[in-house]
């Protein structure tokens, strides 16, 4: 099935079938039926085959990074700063987690820190990093999806390419609200639709020639990719992504009991690194790249609260 699956252009339809349990949610394209637990296995490969390369390309060796960290963990999580407050003694959970850079700067400014992520290649990178730093983590090699943890949690944290590798966002805002406590805190930031949905980056003015509500399922190359050599990136198997609305975000995030505490759409000099180098001047200030959602659990399924 893996290789129909991954055949170039293929896409996935929901199925509709609202039963289902949460990892066997589905998308169906002719006979081909894909659902959660079969993308995370495909996903999975794609970030174990070399991920640890990847980020040694870009940061070095994990001493080196973690020497850099050390001399400045602020400015690692410097965006999240104003919505954690004080990390020190707090229980924080990074869920795909990656490398663990954010795990180990935030483990330096004293907080408690859980990272769980699919790969164990990035594992690898993540836990010599935090060894070399002199901080402990605790990374879970798991799908988000399969991990049981109690209800502990002063702030779940996903950043930077995560929501699309789920073909429903129900069962991971679920999962999300059952790892909070009462009045925890969920930081979400990632790259925002208008970005990877509408925008034609491969165009040369950059129009928006992009289907904003497509709900087809992607094939592309792992987000490390760019990092690789030629010949590492012949052996890394394509990932397979399901890019969300902002609308669909919210409505999600609402329906399972969260409160959206502020929705910041980014602009400025800050993001310039999301856009192509080829993108026309000043788009940074323009088109929003990234978005930050702040949430916190609440009784009714409302914005309000």
């Amino acid at each position: 099935m893996y290789d129909l699956i991954t055949e170039k252009s293929n896409f996935f339809k929901k199925t509709g079938n609202l039963l289902l349990p949460p990892n066997t949610y589905t998308f169906t394209k002719g006979v081909i039926t894909l659902n959660q637990k079969q993308l995370s296995a495909i996903n999975e490969k794609s970030w174990n085959a070399a991920a640890y390369e990847a980020w040694t390309n870009r940061h070095g060796a994990p001493a080196a990074y973690a020497k850099k960290i050390m001399e400045d963990p602020l400015r690692e999580v410097a965006h999240y700063l104003p919505y954690i407050q004080s990390p020190k003694e707090k229980r924080i959970i990074n869920l795909l987690g990656s490398k663990g850079s954010k795990a180990v700067a935030l483990a330096l400014l004293g907080a408690d820190v859980t990272v769980v992520d699919i790969s164990a290649s990035n594992a690898k990178y993540a836990n010599e990093l935090a060894k070399s730093a002199g901080v402990s983590i605790q990374y879970i090699v798991s799908d988000v999806l399969d991990v049981t943890l109690p209800e502990s949690f002063d702030i779940v944290l996903l950043e930077l390419g995560v929501l699309h590798y789920f073909l429903d966002l129900k069962p991971l805002f679920t999962k999300i609200s059952q790892l909070l406590k009462t009045d925890g805190t969920l930081i979400l930031r990632d790259y925002h639709p208008m970005y990877t949905k509408l925008l034609g980056v491969d165009h040369p003015s950059f129009q928006a020639s992009g289907n904003y509500f497509d709900e087809e399922l992607i094939e592309d190359d792992v987000a490390y990719s760019i990092l690789l050599t030629e010949a590492q990136k012949e052996s890394v198997p394509k990932t397979n992504i399901r890019r969300w609305t902002l609308g669909e975000i919210i409505t999600t995030l609402a329906a399972e009991n969260f409160k959206v505490e502020e929705l910041v759409e980014e602009h400025g000099s800050h993001q310039r690194w999301v856009f192509p180098s080829t993108a026309p001047e000043g788009i940074e200030e323009r088109v929003p790249g990234l978005y930050t959602i702040v949430a916190t659990t609440c009784k009714k399924g409302s914005l309000h609260g």
